[in-house]
């Protein structure tokens, strides 16, 4: 049986857009006019009068030149903005009012049929800026841009992921895959040589006692001999961490940023966050669901294609539980089944539209936040409940059923010592300033 799910909220087509539009300054194109030096663009401008009068939102179309994509922006002005791309990402139009949402899409040429939802905030004065790329990531992470995006499930799978409520998310980076066994051990190594963890009863404890790692399980990828933490099995360095409490996954994150010269954002006597710290950390919640959705609003997992899901786009428990699992092969997945545990190594998938790797299955991920249910008020950066009983992790596994690895499932009993075979995490690094206004 077929079933109906709810309109997603969106703007118009591309080709309802009207063509106010700016490309790169390509040798040979004639129609090029007011090239900037500075900025390395070049301006069409052409008018899409019949557009115009029926009301239908202005478009701008941008391309920076460091990266091969392109960006347009629906905004909700009647009259065509004057928009810039700058070298160091940021997209900049002009208004003739205030307010109203605007909505940024991207795609890899102007001739593309392929646009999609990237970003959308509200325009809040005459000019609008929006950090859309960040020509300088740190190695192995992605920019997130910030933005408005729905918050929870609208398609109504999830009990837990209510009310459906906006939130706005600043921009970040974010590690494009979870962290694997060989960085779990890398950096667990270099603070055992530096004496700030010990080994006891199978377990990394930091030296209060507090268990971080377990290395006992049959599962577990990490063990300790001769002296160092290494690989239980040496050919998986690059599969996903696991069996890492919470505590663990917030005490990786200060041993990194202290290995890499970073100001700590974690008190490990207390397990409270400084967010206003750069060092490394999980992502909050929101943050998470956010990079998860990959600009797209109101899809079930994240890509932005369909809402159904197979063991081609994911390592997870196939079953036919849920109409969207189409998947012509059930159960475990069919490559990773003999394994111990059944993870696939970081990457086998593809990438969503923000670059992220495996946001659907493979390990659960650890997050900030505390369990609570979701206000229904606008939120702007949350970071959940100051105190509670369970953390959350998100994203689904390898082990799980296709309703636990969608955008909005959410992991709501897990006390923060608790270690599980197909838990990791990954992390997130602030900017040193926020890309856009909430």
């Amino acid at each position: 049986m077929s079933k109906t799910y709810p309109s997603r909220p969106g703007l118009p087509p591309a080709s309802t857009a009207s063509t106010v539009s700016l490309v790169p300054a390509i040798a040979g194109v004639s129609r090029l006019v007011n090239t900037s030096a500075a900025q390395g663009l070049g301006i069409i401008r052409r008018m899409g009068v019949a557009l115009l009068m029926l009301g239908i939102p202005v478009c701008a179309t941008a391309q920076l030149i460091e990266r091969d994509h392109f960006f347009r922006v629906f905004s909700p002005d009647k009259s065509p903005p004057t928009a810039q791309l700058s070298r160091d990402g940021f997209l900049s139009w002009n208004l003739s009012a205030t307010g109203g949402t605007y909505v940024i899409e991207r795609a890899p040429s102007m001739a593309s049929t392929g646009w999609l939802h990237y970003a959308r905030g509200l325009s809040t004065n005459e000019q609008t800026s929006v950090q859309v790329v960040h020509t300088n990531p740190p190695p192995g992470f992605r920019f997130i841009p910030g933005g408005r995006f729905t918050m929870g499930d609208i398609l109504s799978d999830h009990t837990v992921a209510k009310p459906v409520h906006q939130v706005f998310v600043s921009p970040f980076f974010l590690l494009a895959h979870e962290v694997t066994t060989a960085e779990l051990a890398e950096v667990f190594q270099w603070a055992y040589e530096n004496q700030l963890v010990r080994i006891a009863d199978n377990f990394i404890n930091d030296l209060k006692g507090t268990n971080l790692v377990r290395l006992g399980a049959v599962s577990s990828e990490l063990r300790f001999a001769t002296n160092r933490i290494g690989l239980r099995r040496p050919d998986r360095s690059m599969y996903p961490g696991n069996h890492t409490t919470w505590f663990g996954a917030v005490t990786y994150c200060n041993f990194l940023s202290m290995m890499h010269g970073l100001n700590p954002s974690y008190d490990l006597d207390n397990w409270t966050c400084n967010f206003t710290n750069r060092g490394y950390r999980l992502p909050t919640e929101s943050e998470w669901e956010y990079a998860a959705r990959g600009g797209a609003e109101g899809r079930r997992f994240t890509w932005h294609d369909s809402d159904t899901i197979t063991h081609a786009q994911a390592n997870y428990r196939s079953s036919t539980n849920n109409v969207y699992d189409i998947s012509p092969t059930r159960g475990y997945h069919p490559d990773n089944a003999s394994n111990i545990p059944s993870s696939s190594p970081v990457g086998s998938f593809a990438m969503n539209h923000f670059g992220l790797y495996d946001m659907c299955g493979n390990v659960w991920e650890w997050v900030w936040d505390w369990w609570d249910r979701y206000p229904a008020a606008y939120q702007i950066n949350p970071t959940g409940p100051a105190t509670g009983r369970h953390r959350i992790f998100r994203g689904g596994a390898w082990k799980t059923t296709a309703e636990r690895v969608t955008n909005a499932s959410r992991y709501i009993s897990a006390r923060p010592e608790s270690t599980v075979e197909d838990v990791g995490f990954r992390i997130a690094l602030p900017l040193p300033e926020a890309g856009s206004r909430p």
